[in-house]
């Protein structure tokens, strides 16, 4: 007599729900751990060093410490992007394969590309922004 034992169901991944953590949770590597993928500890473990680094310094001089560590969640808003503009067929072969389903993107993710970029470009210009003026306000004359 034979056991009968289910295969282990597999999630489907969407490809808006990850492109959405990347977008919202990238400090803490949401998306990383959404999907199942390796390193969505570092990008916590990188902010906090990034952030320590700047309160130790602590000087208006290196302002610009503050692009730098807040670098984790650039990256996550380029990965962001990067899933937002990957082809429904190429995402379900790297994340669905074992799955059985198929995803079906529509509009969502062209949407939250948009957002992703009007957001990201808005604040990453204003911190280099304040940062050069920081700079130029107390460098020596």
């Amino acid at each position: 007599m034979t056991a009968n034992v289910s295969s282990p169901v597999v999630p489907h991944r969407q490809r808006f729900v990850a492109a959405a953590l990347a977008f919202a949770g990238a400090p803490f590597g949401a998306h990383r751990w959404y999907l199942g993928a390796r390193g969505g500890w570092l990008y916590p473990l990188a902010l906090l060093a990034g952030l320590a680094l700047f309160a130790a310094v602590g000087s208006a001089r290196h302002a610009w410490l503050a692009v730098l560590a807040l670098l984790p969640v650039w990256i996550a808003w380029c990965e962001s992007l990067a899933i937002c503009v990957t082809p429904d067929a190429r995402w379900d072969a790297r994340w669905n394969a074992a799955s059985g389903q198929r995803s079906r993107n529509g509009w969502n993710c062209v949407f939250l590309a948009m957002a992703v970029l009007l957001l990201g470009t808005g604040l990453l210009l204003t911190a280099i922004i304040a940062a050069a003026q920081l700079w130029y306000e107390v460098a020596p004359r």
